[in-house]
């Protein structure tokens, strides 16, 4: 596994955040295991996770996504035609490759821009829309949870650490530690819900 690293900017908090970027199938199976984890605190064999697949959209959308992160593997472009699927039948638009571990998709209906890039440990509810009209996407910090209905536009930085309340518009950079509220984004404080990201994987392992 190989990490990418993306430094956020001052209003952020500054940190740098660690992607990693899939080299095998034995990679995007460790990612997938990762965020199965948040949803059970246990590590699954892979067989088992794909069986949940089958009658759950959210966990199916994040293992393809997963499988189609290793862009030269044999399963390709078996992943990117399942990934449509769920974006046709479930309103579930999600082919970010930069993700981090123990992402947690909890219901369906929300779309990520393919530029976006999301840290570890993040929550992303339903209804949710991370979009940018040019290449330069978002960069969401580590340990965030992202509340229904909420828009993410253009190209901000996320601090780590935060909680966004629903129905939140956010245009410009967000502060660490934090909770954010309105439209446009506002800070009410330091960030009173982390227990919203449960069973955050280790990011040591």
């Amino acid at each position: 596994m190989k990490h990418l690293e993306y430094k956020l900017t001052d209003n952020a908090g500054g940190e740098t955040i660690s992607i990693p970027i899939p080299e095998s199938y034995k990679d995007c199976g460790r990612l997938i295991q990762s965020d199965y984890y948040r949803r059970c605190k246990a590590i699954k064999p892979i067989w088992k996770i794909y069986l949940k697949t089958l009658y759950d959209p959210c966990i199916a959308v994040q293992f393809w996504a997963r499988v189609s992160a290793y862009e030269t593997g044999f399963f390709y472009k078996f992943s990117r035609f399942c990934l449509r699927h769920y974006r046709l039948r479930y309103g579930i638009s999600f082919n970010s490759r930069r993700v981090g571990y123990g992402l947690f998709i909890g219901h369906e209906y929300l779309r990520v821009n393919p530029c976006t890039v999301i840290g570890n440990n993040v929550n992303i509810s339903q209804f949710t829309t991370i979009g940018t009209n040019t290449k330069h996407g978002a960069i969401i910090g580590n340990n965030i949870y992202i509340g229904p209905s909420v828009c993410i536009v253009e190209g901000v930085n996320i601090g780590s650490n935060i909680t966004i309340g629903a129905g939140t518009i956010v245009v410009k950079d967000l502060q660490k530690d934090s909770t954010y509220v309105g439209n446009p984004a506002r800070r009410v404080g330091e960030n009173r819900h982390p227990e919203f990201i449960r069973n955050p994987w280790p990011l040591n392992s």
